[in-house]
């Protein structure tokens, strides 16, 4: 999978709890429906294995920050229960840590944890970013 070039309606399973507005950091653009983490100064970017932090789900209409500086830019998350595209992750594999791949799938191993896999179909999986 690669990141997203385009917005995503991640379809969410349960009620989003506590949301969030972050500065988007420099030269950076953000979809919605992407997972949205905090690089080491505490600016939000798309989700990657080597952010700092995994923040939520982006909502509204992401944020786009390519041209500007950090802070030039905000984006709204929230964190719940979301839908997004997985890869080597079966069903004996919910209730587990999953990690973020890119700023739309979630895997079993990685460096970023996304959250908890709460189900898999053939649609894909169902994380809870904490």
């Amino acid at each position: 999978m690669a990141n997203l070039v385009q917005n995503r309606n991640t379809r969410t399973l349960a009620l989003p709890c506590a949301s969030y507005v972050d500065p988007v950091a420099a030269a950076v653009r953000i979809f919605k429906g992407a997972m949205v983490a905090l690089d080491g100064s505490g600016n939000a970017i798309p989700a990657s294995p080597t952010a700092a932090a995994m923040r939520g789900c982006a909502l509204d209409d992401g944020a786009d920050n390519s041209t500007g500086a950090a802070g030039a830019a905000s984006v709204k998350t929230k964190k719940g229960v979301f839908l997004f595209n997985q890869t080597g992750l079966d069903r004996t594999d919910i209730e587990t840590e999953v990690s973020v791949i890119d700023d739309n799938t979630v895997g079993g191993a990685g460096a970023l944890k996304a959250g908890i896999l709460k189900d898999i179909t053939s649609e894909g999986a169902w994380v809870e970013i904490l």
